[in-house]
C-alpha cells in the first residue's frame, strides 16, 4: 500500500486573494505583493491540511493498492483522503497485464464514517484476476469539503491568522531561518474539531 498522490490539485485556494489582502490591511489597488500572499494562501491551506489530517477544497488522488480485500471486506480508504466526495474510479490490472476499470455498480461509498469506506454491493465480489503485483489496484478518489466556501469558517479564519503572521513574519521565512512558533499559537484551537484522531 502506498501514499496516495496528488493528481488534480485544487483550482482555487480557500482564501480569496482579495480577502486575504483586506486581513492584511493591503490597499486593493496595491499590488506589489500580490505574488507574495498568493504564495501565503497555498502555503497556509497546505499547513491546515497537514494540521488537520484533512483536504479542504475539492482535489482528485490515486491511491494504490497490491490487492484487493479477501472475502466482502471493505476498502478502508487512506486517512489523508478525508473528507470523501466520491471514487470516481477503482482500476485494476488484471492477470493478463490489462488495465480494467471496475463497474461502479458494484460498489458504494461510505463518506459518512471517516476516515471512509467502499463496501461492495450486494451479491458482487472483488474481481479475482488481479496481477500479482504491486500497485495492481488504484483508486481514484475526488476529496475535500466542495468548494472555498464550503470550507469551514473555523479553518478559513485560522488560515487567514497565519496568513497574517507569515506576513509579518516573511523575512524569516524567505532566509530559511528557523521559526519554531509563530504568534498567537493559541489559535490552532480553531482546527481542533477538525483533525482527524485514531483513524
Amino acid at each position: 500500500m502506498s501514499a496516495p498522490t496528488l493528481f488534480n490539485a485544487p483550482a482555487t485556494e480557500p482564501i480569496a486573494l482579495a480577502d486575504a489582502k483586506l486581513h492584511l490591511r493591503i490597499e486593493s489597488d496595491e499590488t506589489a505583493d500580490d505574488a507574495l500572499v498568493t504564495a501565503l494562501i497555498a502555503a497556509a491551506r497546505q499547513q491546515a491540511e497537514h494540521e488537520t489530517g484533512c483536504r479542504l477544497v475539492t482535489q482528485t488522488w490515486k491511491w494504490m493498492l497490491d490487492a484487493f480485500p479477501s472475502g466482502e471486506e471493505s476498502i478502508r480508504l487512506h486517512a489523508s483522503l478525508w473528507p470523501v466526495q466520491s471514487v470516481s474510479a477503482i482500476q485494476y490490472v488484471d492477470s493478463t497485464g490489462a488495465l480494467r476499470t471496475m463497474n461502479s455498480a458494484l460498489y458504494s461509498l461510505d463518506a459518512v464514517n471517516a476516515p471512509g469506506y467502499v463496501f461492495l454491493a450486494s451479491g458482487a465480489a472483488w474481481p479475482s484476476d488481479v496481477a500479482d503485483s504491486a500497485n495492481a489496484v488504484t483508486l481514484t478518489v475526488v476529496s475535500g469539503y466542495g468548494a472555498a466556501a464550503d470550507v469551514p469558517h473555523a479553518i478559513r479564519q485560522w488560515m487567514l491568522l497565519q496568513i497574517g503572521a507569515m506576513y509579518r513574519n516573511r523575512e524569516a521565512f524567505s532566509e530559511q531561518r528557523n521559526v519554531t512558533a509563530l504568534p498567537n499559537r493559541f489559535v490552532d484551537r480553531l482546527l481542533d474539531p477538525f483533525r482527524l484522531v485514531g483513524v
